[in-house]
């Protein structure tokens, strides 16, 4: 067996005499020998990071399934941007007490179809993710920040979710279905189906939240009988102009306005709360109105 001892000498190794010379190395013969650096293999640490990096980019879809998790949506007027921002700075640690990670505010709410919120002053959206409905609503009971006067009359309700995306995406879109006028299975089949195929090809991510089951908190103005979606993806553009106003999407959105009563859809940019306020991807002025 191999690595055992036998106890037996072999035959093929003798016992050197004086008379006898050890055979001449390569270096005495003149042979070059390969002289390794220290470090004989190269550090590949930064260069592999980078092209994991690289990778990651390319990766799609990225997400985690959802188990419990839920958005919680604030909306609120946009005269009072500062002050929200001041209040939920200050309730940090009680947000976090109740592991609610706040994903940042959009202070420009970009509206292109519906005209249910129009007329309305201008609003902010702060969402704020946690492990389950029940520490949301613990945490709504429990924060400051809605006890403050003019803080008070601010929007919340919350939505299940159904994975939980790549954390770099922080651009969404909202719509708001109210009124379905077909079968559930005609509506995939005519509009569900077509519109996942075209989101896939422009690497968004749809059906983060899709879903009848709203939980409203206080004030909220969506409508009984409303289906929310939400779809994330990593830039506005990618969702605006490279999906919604696309050629493509066109007699999809167009279908949509006869399978279902209203259609309300918007789009934002979540930004960290110290970056508030300067950011500003899309000028609404340049923007058509859509609906």
């Amino acid at each position: 067996m191999p690595g055992e001892n036998s106890g037996r000498k072999s035959r093929s190794f003798a016992t050197q005499t004086a008379s006898a010379r050890p055979p001449l190395s390569a270096r005495e013969k003149g042979v070059q020998v390969n002289i390794f650096p220290a470090h004989p293999f190269p550090n590949t640490t930064e260069k592999a990071s980078v092209t994991f990096a690289k990778q990651k980019q390319n990766m799609f879809p990225r997400f985690q399934p959802a188990s419990k998790q839920v958005y919680l949506f604030i909306r609120a007027k946009k005269e009072y941007t500062q002050r929200l921002i001041n209040a939920f700075v200050k309730e940090k640690k009680i947000r976090e007490n109740y592991k609610g990670e706040l994903l940042g505010i959009a202070e420009q709410i970009i509206r292109c179809e519906g005209d249910y919120y129009r007329g309305l002053p201008e609003q902010v959206f702060i969402v704020i993710r946690f492990d389950d409905q029940a520490s949301a609503e613990r945490w709504t009971r429990s924060t400051g920040v809605f006890k403050q006067k003019d803080l008070d009359d601010s929007e919340i309700f919350i939505l299940p979710l159904n994975y939980l995306p790549d954390e770099d995406l922080r651009a969404f879109q909202l719509t708001e279905l109210h009124g379905l006028m077909v079968d559930p299975a005609v509506f995939k089949q005519e509009y569900v189906d077509p519109v996942a195929k075209l989101m896939n090809a422009h690497r968004i991510y749809h059906g983060v939240a899709a879903t009848h089951s709203i939980t409203r908190v206080r004030n909220c103005m969506l409508r009984p009988d409303t289906y929310v979606l939400v779809n994330s993806a990593e830039s506005e553009q990618k969702l605006m102009k490279d999906f919604y106003e696309s050629a493509d999407y066109q007699p999809l959105r167009h279908k949509l306005q006869r399978l279902v009563a209203d259609n309300d859809t918007c789009f934002f940019k979540l930004v960290p709360l110290n970056e508030a306020g300067k950011h500003c991807q899309v000028d609404p002025s340049q923007l058509p109105y859509l609906s």
